[in-house]
């Protein structure tokens, strides 16, 4: 292999290929930046999840750290060409069964990370044996669109109940002006036509559409601090997360296997993370094909088993360190847009879409989680980053929910489904998999030439 080829293709390890930062991906100063920050402070998000769940401060940050690691192996060391992420609309679904289950008060219990272990040993099986099989593509074919269509509206409307009923004096009670304002500006700039076309024309307007999540946060914050609804105790210096406390508190490997009756308990919530999971393999590969158009200089490998691998395996690492799901996904569907907008700019912009993938994850190392000042800067602004991405996860989870149904038949098994996945309870607690019984039976009921059919 000559040196050009050796630096834009990376080492090939079985059906991987490894890109060493800096020289099979190059620095992009742009993309580092945005990355820097809202990367970093995304991925904070998932800190309030695991505080809830009993988990102090700097122990939250070690899995936010953790999780973050694994998160940029996707393109680094699997060499997946899709920007990484969580399977975002399963978090509410997830938060609501450990509510459900009376973990979700800030106690530390083996139990509540017995089952959380539970979750990801059954997803990563279930990813590695359809992706070694390629079973995958085939199943998710088959599902009836109803079904799909009800389930991705049942996490919408998890997410929404959770912020404005359940839990709304946590989310907004406490800070209602930083929190309104963070989902009104974030929810603008990223589904508003009329800032989308007004974007285009204006540079500034553009650029701020550019940036995700960030305008929406450094607004919140000034009117949350102004309105003394946050406060901040910034400190100097350097922080290392306590990943070895993290093992200890979380692993299986630590604190016991869960028994038989927890995998059969969560199983269908891990059913619906994969069919939601899928849903992103599907996203993603079609917003890189609609790139490539422009972009015939570097041809994309798209290969939907060796996806599947990729995630399994990092699930499976986060199952020894740190279980969490559902943060070890394929896709931040905002992120990869915005990459591959860039990308589709030509080689001048972004040699290769790899070099933007790279940048924007910071070459592979979250550096901010070992920065105090951020860390702490960030503290009063985590319940914030997680509750705009609840709520623009159920609004996203919406109009796709909505997309897949046309006959009125199917929108009525999607809402009744909805409903089941989202609120139904057997013996008090979270059971999703009545809304999944209910709503492939009414599809086979109700509804002529169904995907099973074909």
């Amino acid at each position: 292999m000559n040196n050009e080829a050796f630096e834009e293709n990376g080492f090939k390890w079985g059906p991987f290929r490894l890109r060493i930062p800096f020289i099979h991906m190059k620095f992009l100063t742009g993309e580092f930046l945005q990355g820097l920050v809202i990367a970093g402070a995304t991925a904070l998000a998932g800190a309030p999840v695991v505080m809830a769940l009993g988990l102090s401060f700097e122990q939250a940050v070690a899995c936010a750290f953790v999780a973050s690691i694994l998160i940029t192996s996707g393109p680094i060391i699997f060499g997946e060409p899709l920007a990484p992420g969580w399977v975002t609309p399963a978090l509410p679904l997830v938060i609501a069964f450990f509510m459900s289950k009376g973990f979700f008060d800030g106690v530390y219990r083996e139990d509540a990370f017995q089952y959380m272990a539970a979750m990801c040993i059954e997803f990563t099986i279930i990813i590695i044996l359809l992706g070694i099989t390629g079973l995958g593509k085939v199943i998710v074919e088959k599902i009836p669109n109803a079904l799909k269509s009800g389930i991705i509206l049942g996490a919408a409307l998890a997410a929404f109940y959770q912020i404005f009923f359940s839990d709304f004096e946590r989310y907004i009670g406490n800070t209602p002006v930083a929190m309104i304002t963070i989902l009104i500006v974030c929810t603008v700039t990223t589904f508003s036509e009329p800032f989308k076309r007004i974007a285009k024309k204006n540079k500034i307007l553009g650029i701020i559409g550019s940036l995700g999540l960030l305008p929406g946060f450094l607004i919140a914050t000034l009117f949350g601090y102004l309105f003394g609804e946050l406060s901040f105790n910034i400190q100097s210096g350097f922080i290392f997360p306590p990943v070895d406390q993290v093992y200890e508190l979380t692993s299986p490997f630590s604190i016991g296997f869960p028994p038989l009756s927890y995998y059969l308990e969560v199983l269908p919530l891990v059913i619906i993370g994969y069919l939601l999971l899928f849903g992103d393999f599907v996203t993603g590969i079609e917003i890189l094909k609609d790139g490539q158009k422009n972009r015939p200089d570097e041809i994309i490998q798209i290969d939907i088993n060796r996806a599947h691998n990729s995630v399994g395996i990092r699930n499976l690492i986060g199952v020894v360190i740190n279980p969490f799901f559902p943060t070890q996904g394929a896709l931040w569907t905002g992120v990869h847009v915005v990459i591959v907008e860039r990308w589709k700019q030509g080689q001048n912009v972004m040699k290769s879409l790899f070099d933007g993938i790279g940048s924007y994850y910071l070459m592979g190392i979250p550096l901010l989680f070992f920065v105090l000042p951020f860390i702490t800067f960030m503290k009063p602004l985590m319940l914030l980053a997680l509750g705009v991405t609840l709520v623009l996860t159920g609004l996203a989870c919406s109009y796709v929910a909505i997309s897949l149904v046309k006959k009125n038949s199917e929108i009525a098994i999607s809402i009744i489904t909805a409903l089941f996945v989202a609120f139904g309870e057997f013996n008090g607690v979270a059971a999703p998999w009545i809304g999944l019984i209910i709503g492939l039976f009414l599809s086979l009921l109700l509804v002529e030439n169904t995907n099973l059919e074909n």
